[in-house]
C-alpha cells in the first residue's frame, strides 16, 4: 500500500504524516486490499483546513472530503467519511452474494411451468385475477367524472362519445379525478 500526502500551503510534517497513515491503518482491515492512498491536505483563508483522500482498491474508488478549523480534525472526519462508504460497500456486495437465488452457483434457472418457477424462487409470484366484466358506456368526459365523484370505485373506463375511443377517470391521491386519453 502506498500513501501519498500533498500539501498545498501548508507543510507536512512528520506528526501530520504519521497521523494520516495511523489512521489509515486503521481502516485497512475493512477494506480489502488497498493499493493506493493519496492523501490532499490543503489550508486556505480564515482557517479553513481541508482533507481530501483518495482510496483505489483492487475493485473500486472511494473519494472523500472534509473541511474543519484544524487538520487533525479534518484528517479524522475525512477518514471516518471513506470508512462508512467502504462499510456500506463491503455490506452490499455481501448482501448480493448471499441473495443470489441460482441454485447450482451460476446456470440459470430454466423451468418450464408457473409452479417450478415459483419452487425456484421460494416465493408465488403475482397472479392477475379477473374480478368482473366492465361495459364501456359511451358518455362524456363530464358525465364520466360525476359518475366516478360518487362512488367508490378507484377508475371507470368508458367510451368517449366525442371520439369514440376508450378512456379511463381515475380518482388521484390528490382529491382530483385524473383523465387518460389514449393517443391517436
Amino acid at each position: 500500500m502506498s500513501v501519498d500526502i500533498t500539501g498545498r500551503h501548508i507543510e507536512i510534517t512528520e506528526p501530520l504524516r504519521k497521523f494520516a497513515t495511523d489512521r489509515i491503518e486503521r481502516i485497512h482491515g475493512a477494506a480489502d486490499e488497498i493499493l493506493e492512498v493519496h492523501f490532499i491536505l490543503t489550508v486556505e483563508k480564515h482557517q479553513r483546513h481541508s482533507a481530501e483522500v483518495n482510496i483505489k482498491t483492487r475493485h473500486d474508488f472511494y473519494h472523500s472530503e472534509e473541511v474543519s478549523t484544524d487538520m487533525y480534525t479534518s484528517i479524522a472526519a475525512v477518514i471516518d467519511k471513506v470508512e462508512k462508504q467502504i462499510l456500506k460497500n463491503k455490506e452490499r456486495n455481501v448482501a448480493l452474494k448471499r441473495h443470489n437465488n441460482n441454485p447450482k452457483g451460476g446456470e440459470a434457472v430454466t423451468a418450464a411451468t408457473l409452479k417450478e418457477i415459483e419452487d425456484a424462487l421460494g416465493e408465488r409470484l403475482p397472479r392477475i385475477i379477473r374480478n368482473h366484466e366492465m361495459a364501456a358506456k359511451p358518455m362524456s368526459v363530464d358525465d364520466a367524472a360525476v359518475q366516478i365523484g360518487g362512488s367508490e370505485t378507484e377508475f371507470l373506463v368508458f367510451r368517449n362519445a366525442q371520439t369514440d375511443r376508450l378512456n379511463v377517470v381515475y380518482k388521484r391521491k390528490d382529491g382530483n379525478i385524473g383523465w387518460i386519453e389514449p393517443e391517436v
